[in-house]
C-alpha cells in the first residue's frame, strides 16, 4: 500500500481504538455506587479484626440497596449530600463535613444521593471481622431504595 493509505488506515484504527476505550471508561464511570479500598491493616489490639478505610461514591440520584455491615462503621461525608437511615432510626439528611456511625450488625436501610447533578463521596472507617465482606444485602431488599 502507498504510505498515505497506510497512514490513513493507522489513523482510523487509532481513532476507533480511542473511541472504544473512552466508551468503556464512560460505562465504568456510570456505575451508580463504587467502593474503593484505600487501606487495610490488622487491628493492633484485636487479632480477629481488620481496620479498613473505604471511599464510597454515589453518582447523582444513586442509592445503595439496604445492607448489613458485620463491623462498626464511622463515615465522613467528603462531598455532596445524602439521605441516611438505619433500621428504626430517623431519616438523616447529611452534607459535606457531616459524620455518621453504624454499630456492628446494624441494618443500613437508606443511603441515597438525592441530588441529580452532584455525586456524593463518603470516606468510611471500618473495624471489620477478618475475612468478612464489607456488607451483606438484606433479604427481600435487593433493589436500591
Amino acid at each position: 500500500f502507498p504510505p498515505t493509505i497506510m497512514k490513513t488506515s493507522y489513523q482510523i484504527a487509532l481513532a476507533i481504538g480511542s473511541f472504544a476505550f473512552s466508551s468503556l471508561a464512560a460505562i465504568a464511570a456510570e456505575e451508580p455506587v463504587t467502593i474503593t479500598e484505600l487501606s487495610r491493616r490488622d487491628h493492633p489490639d484485636l487479632p480477629d479484626k481488620d481496620i479498613l478505610v473505604k471511599r464510597i461514591v454515589l453518582q447523582p440520584g444513586a442509592s445503595a440497596p439496604p445492607h448489613i455491615h458485620p463491623g462498626a462503621v464511622t463515615g465522613y461525608v467528603q462531598e455532596g449530600s445524602l439521605e441516611f437511615q438505619l433500621k428504626d432510626g430517623p431519616l438523616l439528611k447529611l452534607k459535606a463535613g457531616d459524620t455518621f456511625f453504624e454499630p456492628a450488625g446494624s441494618h443500613h436501610m437508606v443511603a441515597k444521593n438525592t441530588d441529580d447533578k452532584t455525586k456524593v463521596t463518603i470516606i468510611a472507617f471500618v473495624i471489620n471481622p477478618k475475612g468478612a465482606p464489607l456488607s451483606t444485602p438484606i433479604e427481600g431488599h435487593d433493589k436500591p431504595h
